[in-house]
């Protein structure tokens, strides 16, 4: 026997200084103390019974941040009787003595309030134990390891049962631990593992793993940029077995429009990516390793007050986004509040578009554009039928007033100007035949054409797709209700209540703001069909 050995047992009422089972310390927290202290290296021999880490004159009374802190140096040992002389002594056999480090501090039946980690290890070994009743349910490193922390040294034949914590219910193991002859039942983990390995080098062996639970990942062990070598597991009928992969993504970020406002929009998207093993908030284009497990996903999200909280994601590694195409602009590939793609169809670059909150005039989006926005039935569907449609075709119905003429061809080359698809240069047509004529020729179901009367707009669908449409001014009309009643047509964006898309389209003036009339075309046509953009 080591004459370095100190000794515990919570039922001794000797001296109490460690030297002796007689004079053993009561408190397993200070017979540490006083081996992490001493200069020596120690055999810390702990007899049956249940140690509380918040108990003894070195540890604060119900600190659910108090742990075991076992340190290089340190051999501490359990199931002892309490009057072995070796190790050998010992009844290792199931209805032998049993040490218990638990972290139910207050004894009151109540996980939420025990400690967050019941035994840490950094160094040493630590052995012949039961460790039960840690809640790791705090915030950064206090939400993970219930039961052990793990970052050095030995942890061996122990068994880790009854733990919670976000990650690593039973035990969360970084750096280069070694583990050996571990069961481990029983933990529940409210994101993922029993057993959680990060960033480590871990060896271990000999691990039972059985009848864990996790609130959505992985029950059993869980592996985030680990090199850990593990052999000999013994999987019960409720584990699993997972692997964080790293992937390399790049994420670029676009505004909607910024090319539409003087000197570019001024504010840069912050955007959030997230997966269960991390979660970071970046501005710009940023390249990043992402952890993410088979049954994980892919999250992206904004919380910018510079912009709306809709957000899109666009695969970019194999396509190009919408706007950076001929014809129609793609649909983009996601779109949402929050945009979640499954680890299997996750790609290595992303463009994330983000929505501004203000117009180029610096209106309020949302009172002002996102109801005409969101009303909209798309005058173009981009797809119909599987077939990718290259343009619109504009026609005039000739008025036999060529001054007419003349002011219907201004009005729609002012609107053609600022559409996010392809148009063609309007041709002038003698009468409705003749536009059937021609439309059925085209054999394509989109176009628009312009005739006089009184002022007025229309869309025509035909089997859920825009077939026509179609809008109508006077001989009489000023300029800015020409083109008001052409871009109302071409954008299916009129009139909601007493909110009118006149009044943002046309200046004070009379005059056209293109690019608030192409600022609205550009939300409406960088969105899902018929999505909906949330402030």
């Amino acid at each position: 026997m080591s004459a370095d050995t100190i000794y515990v047992d919570k039922g001794a009422s000797g001296a109490g200084d460690g030297t002796s089972w007689t004079d053993a310390y009561t408190s397993l927290q200070d017979a540490l103390q006083a081996a992490r202290s001493n200069g020596t290296d120690d055999a810390v021999w702990v007899a049956a019974g249940t140690y509380y880490p918040d108990e003894g004159a070195s540890a604060n009374a119900d600190d659910n941040t108090e742990s075991f802190r076992v340190e290089s140096g340190i051999d501490l040992r359990g199931h002892f009787s309490g009057d072995e002389q070796s190790l050998g002594d010992r009844t290792l056999a199931r209805g032998g003595p049993k040490t218990v480090l638990s972290g139910e501090i207050q004894q009151d039946g109540t996980q939420s309030n025990n400690a967050y980690t019941v035994l840490r290890i950094t160094g040493g070994s630590a052995g012949e134990l039961h460790v039960q009743g840690g809640a790791a349910n705090g915030s950064g490193p206090q939400r993970r390891g219930g039961g052990a922390y793990v970052t050095g040294g030995t942890l061996h034949h122990a068994v880790l049962t009854g733990n919670r914590a976000r990650r690593g219910a039973a035990l969360f193991a970084t750096g280069s631990p070694v583990l050996e002859v571990l069961r481990v039942t029983g933990n529940h983990a409210t994101e993922a593992g029993a057993l959680y390995f990060s960033g480590d080098t871990s060896t271990a062996g000999h691990l039972t793993v059985a009848d864990n639970t996790a609130g959505s990942g992985p029950t059993g062990l869980y592996f985030i940029g680990s090199d850990a070598a593990i052999e000999d597991i013994a999987a019960g009928p409720n584990t699993t077995s997972t692997v964080a992969e790293r992937i390399q993504i790049t994420f670029n970020p676009k505004t909607v429009g910024d090319t539409l406002y003087t000197g570019g929009y001024e504010g840069e998207l912050d955007y959030t990516v997230s997966t269960d093993d991390t979660t970071f908030t970046t501005t710009g284009s940023t390249t990043a390793d992402v952890p993410i497990a088979d049954n994980d996903e892919l999250e992206i999200s904004t919380s910018d007050s510079e912009y709306l909280s809709t957000v899109v994601a666009n695969n970019t590694d194999t396509e190009q986004p919408p706007f950076q195409v001929s014809g129609f602009p793609d649909e983009p590939d996601y779109q949402n509040t929050t945009i979640s793609i499954p680890k299997s169809d996750v790609v290595n670059e992303y463009q994330v578009v983000g929505f501004p909150n203000t117009s180029t005039d610096g209106r309020d989006m949302e009172t002002t554009f996102l109801p005409h926005i969101n009303n909209a039935t798309r005058f173009t569907e981009r797809q119909a039928d599987g077939e990718t449609l290259d343009e619109v075709a504009t026609y005039i119905i000739d008025s036999g007033d060529s001054g007419w003429n003349d002011k219907a061809e201004n009005a729609i080359a002012d609107v053609r100007d600022v559409l996010p698809y392809p148009s063609t240069q309007p041709s002038i047509l003698p009468d409705l035949d003749a536009l059937v004529d021609s439309a059925n020729a085209r054999n394509e179901f989109n176009y628009h054409y312009t005739e006089q009367g009184a002022n007025g707009n229309n869309a025509f669908r035909d089997s859920g797709y825009i077939k026509s449409t179609t809008n109508s001014f006077s001989d009489s009309a000023v300029e800015s209700t020409r083109i008001s009643e052409v871009y109302s047509a071409m954008s299916d964006m009129d009139e909601i209540g007493d909110n009118n898309m006149i009044d943002y389209i046309i200046d004070d003036d009379g005059s056209f703001d293109a690019d608030e009339a192409e600022l609205a075309l550009r939300f409406e046509y960088n969105t899902l069909a018929g999505s909906t953009l949330q402030p």
